[in-house]
């Protein structure tokens, strides 16, 4: 009798907080709701994350020393040469004489700290709580980004120790955001929450190369150092905001108010009352969790590949001077950003219907991100001479690409909502050897010439299998359910309630 008391007494305080939740659910009420300004804040703070790590793919062409020699000036005579009189750095040569080898050591560096730090992030951020991990991370990241300038005039070897340290203060990033994320969602507000949040990566994609370009270009110290002073800035400014507004969860939260608390807590499937052992086993020896180490190694590796090597198509196929041409060459970024935002308002709309299952939403997202991003990045190496066409092809490959967001990266929160940052975490891990292993896939493919379309067209392809071998894998593997190795004894009391009341 005891425990039916018990359970009739949730079951009625939760449809009470249902109740006021509906009140509150206005337009108005949601988009200044407590938990949204979570997304806001992990929206900018991803935008500042992706803004400090590709910040030197830019200014590194002002950086250096132009190489005049005549093997390296030569174009690709297939296609007319559109922007030959004109450049936003004519008649300026760079600061440092480094070897492209040296070069390539500068823009790889970042990846080998981010890749070892990933899973003691997720163990962290599961044992200590994620908002100052998180926080930190973009923190000392800027401060880094800041003695990016002095530290060059050392030596490249500092720099690229500077770099992997850059990187070791990043990984912290993702796997605590995803484990903030099962704190503050919902159920059927987890695919907004997230793509909603680590949507603003591409939109630092999107903007930075513009931004950084027009900088560079300025007289002010040379311009390209602006950029890391403007990027560490912000990033002290925003972790100051960062530290009053968000928490670690809606009981640590001074100013939530009580219906939306625990709207979220009793939603949200994960046990906050007690610290709980990591299910290694039960992690390394299910199929979902290798469902979505899979996505993610494929998904990352079209990212970053497109981040190492699409300046590189458009310049050295296309003739496309990108410095002149912010827009199209910042179009696939926004692409994607504007695909993940509508595809989270449709996935959410759908489970909270109930319409569809989770599993099924999930695998369809992923399959549809992999196949039709692999598809349009195939279509742009047919795109011939036209760079127009080639962006547009490739912007809506990304635009779907964004569809990853409701499909693997929401997936670990679905099967272990209370371990969703140390999974993260771990799977994270191996997709971030596609920093470094995806332009090393195109320098082997292209290495002959540079300037061919055809051996250009090979490496579109080499993507798109990647891409399609992690959708089917995905397909193959993955579960929207609630693992057994990942429920605790409160959690199930509570989602037997949530599915009774429902």
């Amino acid at each position: 009798m005891e425990r039916s008391s018990s359970s009739d007494d949730l079951l009625g305080s939760r449809t009470l907080v249902a109740k006021d939740y509906e009140y509150h659910e206005t337009f108005r009420g949601r988009f200044f709701s407590t938990r949204f300004r979570l997304v806001f804040m992990g929206f900018l703070g991803f935008f500042l994350v992706y803004s400090m790590r590709v910040n030197i793919s830019v200014a590194l062409v002002d950086m250096t020393l132009k190489d005049t020699s005549e093997d390296n000036q030569t174009i690709n005579e297939n296609c007319p040469d559109r922007d030959s009189n004109s450049s936003s750095n004519d008649g300026v040569d760079g600061t440092f004489d480094w070897s492209t080898t040296e070069q390539a050591n500068v823009l790889g560096a970042f990846y080998y700290g981010y890749m070892v730090t990933q899973i003691p992030a997720g163990y962290l951020a599961s044992k200590y709580g994620a908002k100052h991990l998180f926080g930190l991370g973009v923190f000392f990241t800027g401060v880094l980004t800041i003695f990016t300038p002095p530290v060059s005039y050392l030596g490249v070897n500092w720099l690229i120790f500077l770099r992997v340290l850059e990187g070791v203060a990043e990984a912290a990033t993702f796997p605590a955001f995803s484990h903030l994320v099962s704190r503050w969602s919902p159920k059927n507000e987890r695919s907004m929450m997230a793509a909603l949040s680590v949507s603003g990566s591409s939109f630092g994609n999107m903007a930075t190369q513009p931004i950084i370009g027009y900088l560079c270009t300025l007289d002010l110290w040379n311009g390209w150092p602006l950029g890391f002073y403007c990027n560490g800035l912000l990033a002290i400014i925003w972790y100051v905001a960062w530290c009053l507004t968000v928490f670690d969860s809606p009981d640590k939260h001074p100013r939530i108010s009580e219906s939306e608390k625990q709207f979220i807590k009793q939603n949200s499937q994960v046990d906050e009352t007690k610290s709980h052992v990591i299910p290694w086993k039960g992690i390394f020896t299910s199929l979902p969790f290798y469902g979505i180490l899979i996505a993610n190694f494929c998904s990352v590796f079209i990212n970053y590949g497109l981040m190492s090597f699409l300046p590189q198509f458009l310049s050295n196929v296309l003739n496309f001077d990108i410095a002149t041409n912010g827009f199209l060459s910042a179009l696939p970024w926004l692409s994607c950003f504007l695909g993940a935002i509508f595809t989270s308002q449709i996935t959410d709309f759908l489970l909270s219907r109930k319409y569809v299952s989770t599993t099924f939403i999930r695998k369809f997202n992923q399959l549809g991100s992999s196949v039709l991003s692999g598809l349009f990045l195939v279509l742009a190496g047919y795109a011939g001479c036209d760079a127009t066409l080639a962006v547009v092809c490739i912007s809506v490959g990304l635009m779907f690409y964004g569809m990853n967001y409701c499909g693997f990266y929401c997936n670990n929160i679905d099967i272990a909502p209370q371990f969703a940052g140390v999974i993260f975490g771990i799977t994270n891990t191996l997709a971030t050897t596609s920093g470094f292993l995806a332009p090393i896939m195109v320098n082997k493919i292209t290495e002959d010439n540079i300037h061919s379309s055809e051996l250009w067209l090979h490496a579109f392809y080499a993507f798109a299998a990647i891409a399609w071998f992690g959708g089917f894998a995905f397909l193959l593997l993955a579960s929207g359910n609630l693992q057994p190795w990942a429920i605790t004894e409160d959690m199930l009391k509570v989602e037997t309630l949530i599915n009774a009341n429902d």
